[in-house]
């Protein structure tokens, strides 16, 4: 006897059954129960852990339409992303700018960072036909305009965050802490603290790489060796940023450039701006040291400031929501914990304060617990019911669209083969996640005369449910259309 079944079977009924009882009388609610019930029997799902909770905006106010397990927290994988990302937007507001900025202390330099996790991101780089490294080239060229051109050192004040750059509770195994979505998480970030790189065989046949932004903080050497197809990689150790380059190499690499991870963001950041710099004619005689402008100011120096970059609060909602990029969301959950207490932001009190906006909107406790910004713990867990609160709570602000833009539409970002087909396909704002075992998609509905909010998430399941979560939100389209 399959108990697991028989515990399904039995939840479907009592959740078939209560959603003709649910407040206010909305016995309509009670038409798209069976349909979501039919496919909690599909074996795409049998033996996985489901939640699903969906609500309709009425007025801005959540009306619950099915529920199943909206209580019970689930790894939510990136889904965790949308608890930093509604918690930065409400905390900093939909016009808030990250700023780097550029000190002169005395004979030297100082890069002060804000937490910007997108400076010198290639893809946010490439829309507006930058560099990684464009924003530092126009700094170099201010100094020149202001006759600025000799410096000693270059120092770096990444203290708005504290120096753990790794979370300890992120996954273990294979290249990870290589791979970008590991990428280390400092107060101050370049190029999504990765190297872009690309293997290719030189004019005497033997395999080499170009890689940017390029510094005398980083090295590659060359173990690789031509072959009849590419299978390379870039390693290093923890903590070096020296690289070798390993595997075979048969012809230039076709594709888009490939990411390895840099150490330390804030000292890699001050030796990109350095080599900037001197590429540029500032002549610079010293090193790169860390040094905060509290203790420049205490040591009798008074800063003046030279430059400022900012991004836009909106480009990296959208980077995190759209795209997925985890440091986006890492960010922004240290400096939530800075703006909260005061203190360097840490995981510690960055989800502390996430909490503390969830309590602030009314989710009880009980919701789950994070650990990090983006989800890629699996120790994160969230129930549906507080994304789905979350969600509306976003929904009912004057800004809403501006966090509503942030999400992925199907057939852009992470979602660009979700709802293929699907009628429900033009209506849908939402984020998915995905870590082993987990797979979420939360977000919106938004038709012309209503809007819907809904969170789907499977843990524990096999194969894949992608197209099974597609099929829920479009049985709860087809409700919604036939239903008006």
């Amino acid at each position: 006897m399959d108990l697991n079944k028989i515990w399904l079977r039995s939840v479907v009924l009592l959740m078939s059954l209560a959603a003709f009882a649910l407040p206010g009388g909305r016995c309509a609610a009670a038409v798209l129960a069976p349909a979501i019930n039919a496919l909690l029997h599909s074996p795409k799902v049998a033996g996985a852990q489901v939640g699903i909770n969906i609500v309709e905006l009425v007025n801005h106010r959540p009306v619950e339409l099915y529920q199943f397990n909206p209580n019970v927290p689930l790894m939510p994988g990136s889904n965790g992303k949308i608890l930093t990302t509604a918690a930065a937007f409400d905390r900093l507001g939909a016009k808030a700018t990250l700023k780097t900025r550029l000190y002169r202390i005395g004979g030297d330099l100082m890069i002060v960072g804000g937490g910007d996790p997108a400076l010198g991101d290639p893809v946010l780089c490439q829309r507006v036909g930058w560099k990684v490294t464009t924003a530092f080239d126009n700094w170099a060229a201010h100094l020149k305009q202001l006759g600025l051109t000799h410096f000693h050192d270059i120092y770096v004040d990444d203290s708005i965050f504290n120096h753990h750059f790794v979370n300890p509770l992120w996954p273990r195994g294979g290249s990870q802490r290589l791979d970008w979505y590991e990428a280390q998480v400092g107060g101050l970030n370049c190029s999504l603290n990765c190297l872009n790189w690309s293997p290719y065989l030189s004019a005497n046949g033997q395999p080499a790489v170009s890689y940017v932004p390029q510094s005398r903080y980083t090295s590659v050497s060359i173990q690789a060796r031509p072959g009849s197809f590419n299978r390379v990689w870039m390693w290093r150790a923890p903590g070096s940023p020296q690289f070798i380059l390993r595997g075979q190499v048969a012809r230039v690499w076709a594709g888009p450039p490939l990411q390895v991870t840099v150490p330390d963001p804030g000292m890699f950041t001050g030796w990109v701006l350095h080599h900037s710099l001197v590429a540029a004619g500032i002549n610079l005689t010293g090193s790169v040291k860390r040094l905060t402008l509290a203790d420049a100011q205490t040591q009798g120096f008074k800063p003046v400031l030279l430059a400022t970059y900012e991004t836009p609060l909106a480009d990296i909602l959208k980077r995190a929501n759209t795209d997925s990029i985890n440091l986006m969301a890492e960010c922004l959950c240290k400096l939530l914990g800075h703006d909260a207490t005061g203190q360097p932001g840490s995981w510690h009190n960055g989800d502390a304060a996430i909490d503390g906006y969830l309590n602030s909107i009314g989710v009880a406790s009980g919701w789950g617990e994070m650990v990090d910004g983006s989800g890629l713990s699996h120790h994160d867990h969230i129930a549906p019911s507080a994304l789905v609160a979350v969600l509306s709570h976003i929904a009912a602000e004057p800004d809403a669209n501006a966090y509503i833009a942030s999400l992925c539409r199907p057939g852009h970002g992470t979602l660009i083969h979700r709802l293929i087909g699907s009628p429900a396909r033009r209506y849908v704002y939402a984020k998915d996640g995905h870590i082993t075992g987990a797979s979420t998609i939360s977000g919106y509905m938004l038709l012309p005369h209503r809007s819907f909010v809904f969170s789907i998430m499977v843990n524990h399941y096999r194969g894949n449910v992608n197209y099974w979560q597609d099929d829920v939100i479009t049985a709860l389209y087809r409700w919604a259309a036939s239903s008006r």
